[in-house]
């Protein structure tokens, strides 16, 4: 039971930090110029290029996305009572 506790912790963990590399890269290439435009100014955040943070916000959008699968099936007993608890009519 404790190295349940454990994992979860340490998806909770991880979802935090992709989510702060998902929203950063996100901004990021929100106020990118153009694919030609950022190519020809060099133009970069945090040392990046666009073409960089399109990987990365790509690679870690999907990973962000597995370890949330995992995590709603970690938890699958609190969500339902939440949901039931939710939909409750009083």
């Amino acid at each position: 039971m404790k190295s349940l506790v454990k994992i979860r912790a340490i998806i909770s963990l991880f979802l935090i930090v992709l989510f702060v590399v998902v929203f950063l890269s996100g901004v990021g290439l929100h106020i990118a110029p153009s694919g030609r435009i950022a190519r020809e100014i060099a133009w970069n955040l945090f040392g990046l290029d666009k073409k960089s943070l399109e990987r990365i916000h790509t690679l870690s959008g999907y990973i962000m996305s597995g370890l949330t699968i995992i995590h709603l099936l970690l938890n699958y007993k609190m969500f339902i009572s939440e949901i039931n608890i939710l939909l409750r009519r009083k």
